[in-house]
């Protein structure tokens, strides 16, 4: 049996309420509240606390097991409750109580795009094979490939779902499958640039040693011009990989995760650092149709190098998508991070400046406001490697896909006593229902483990 608590409308966090069920997998439980100029109340309790912005709730088993994640949340006020109305509001959960980590799998799938077959990395959230009603936004994550990086990330998020509970459940689909390593300067350019390759080895092996171990980006820059490397043209199919993923990688994971991604504009989000950062914003802001979330860490937005000083940079990105007048009209909501670390500000590249040039823009295009919808933060003391990157990935999750309510039950609460009074002279009277779907069956099984 399920029961519910909650901080208020006859809930409170200490007692449950048992909840009823109405059908195979489902429970039910109707609000009878009613709101005046200080908030929202109980209308049957006698001493109910008023709240007045949000009513926040927790699901258990028998009263004992609580649920994993955040908490459940319905914004207050609330249309069409009053009974006025015949089809009162009706709000709809999907809990999990026993499983804290995710799955990871890799997929491999053709590309007519970017040619050659690809390999697909997919992380699936902890309740994914304990509730099989529930579907999940995606996230479109640059530089994940089974292995690598991806192997510090499921940790990361699995944290962040199930522990802290400080963000809702998603699906990853990661892509970092490049053919060979220096094709990623290919897919994750937007626009074809010119770019300084070694002339001898690779960037692994210091330019067959021909760059110092710890060079400084002057040092870099002069080296590379001068002696180690050579100029070679990047073709920019940014376009061929997000189509790649829009019209194959995508349906490919809906089809492995049985049709329970969302896959709507508002729960479809991209990411990346570096170049991924680069290739973030630029989803973002060209197929607004399509990506309702973005987040841009340390982007490269001082793509490409320019081709005749070869030590200084064109910032295309900034210079002219952004400035592009069409990208700027009928755009769809969307919610954009951008961030840097305070040690990427050096010449010719300048990722810190340039990153909070880009998220002023961005601001400053109808439909965005800073802190409301696009957010920018500069990391003092972090530099430019893939480390920083996952010490910090955390705060775009947090931001993009917050959970509902607080991350977990209050640990202490206090009772209302007595009768808590309307100080309005009149109210309304309102009522909405929760539907919460669970498979019974599934805890069972998970209890014998």
């Amino acid at each position: 049996m399920l029961y519910i608590r909650g901080n208020g409308l006859g809930l409170n966090w200490t007692t449950g309420k048992k909840m009823t069920k109405t059908s195979t997998d489902t429970w039910e439980i109707n609000f009878n509240f009613t709101s005046s100029d200080d908030g929202f109340r109980c209308q049957e309790c006698s001493n109910d606390i008023t709240i007045t912005t949000k009513l926040e709730y927790r699901i258990l088993i028998a009263d004992k097991t609580n649920m994993i994640g955040g908490n459940f949340a319905v914004d207050l006020p609330v249309s069409m409750p009053s009974s006025y109305f015949h089809e009162k509001p009706l709000f709809k959960v999907y809990p999990w109580f026993y499983s804290k980590v995710g799955q990871t799998s890799n997929f491999s799938i053709n590309s007519s795009e970017i040619g050659k077959e690809r390999q697909i990395y997919l992380y699936f959230p902890p309740s994914f094979n304990e509730n099989t009603y529930k579907k999940y936004p995606n996230l479109l994550v640059f530089d994940l490939y089974p292995g690598g990086y991806s192997e510090l990330l499921a940790p990361i998020v699995d944290k962040l779902l199930a522990d802290t509970g400080t963000t809702k459940e998603f699906i990853i689909i990661g892509y970092g499958d490049y053919q060979p390593d220096r094709e990623r300067f290919f897919l994750l350019t937007p626009v074809p640039g010119t770019f300084l390759v070694c002339a001898n080895g690779t960037f692994y092996d210091l330019c067959d040693n021909c760059l110092p171990v710890n060079y400084t980006v002057d040092e870099y820059q002069r080296l590379m011009i001068d002696k180690c490397g050579k100029r070679d043209n990047i073709e920019g199919f940014g376009d061929r990989l997000l189509n790649f993923f829009i019209d194959k990688i995508r349906p490919k994971a809906q089809e492995l995760a049985n049709n329970r991604i969302l896959i709507d504009q508002p729960n479809t989000g991209v990411m990346g650092y570096s170049l991924g950062g680069l290739m973030s914003c630029y989803a973002a802001w060209t197929r607004s149709t399509i990506f309702g979330l973005a987040a841009c860490q340390s982007p490269s937005l001082w793509w490409p190098i320019n081709n005749t000083t070869l030590n200084t940079c064109d910032f295309d990105f900034i210079n002219n998508t952004l400035r592009d007048q069409s990208f700027q009209q009928s755009r769809f909501p969307q919610k954009i991070v951008l961030d840097a670390g305070s040690e990427e500000s050096a010449s010719p590249y300048k990722l810190t400046q340039s990153t909070v040039e880009a998220a002023e823009m961005i601001s400053n295009t109808p439909g965005f406001t800073i802190n409301h919808n696009v957010w920018v933060n500069i990391y003092p003391g972090s530099s430019h490697t893939g480390l920083e990157w996952f010490s910090r990935i955390w705060s775009a999750f947090e931001t993009l896909l917050p959970s509902e309510g607080a991350p977990e039950m209050p640990q202490s609460h206090t009772e209302a006593s007595g009768c808590v009074a309307n100080k309005a002279a009149t109210f309304v009277t309102s009522n909405f229902t929760l539907l919460i779907f669970v498979q019974f069956a599934r805890f069972l099984i998970f209890k014998r483990i």
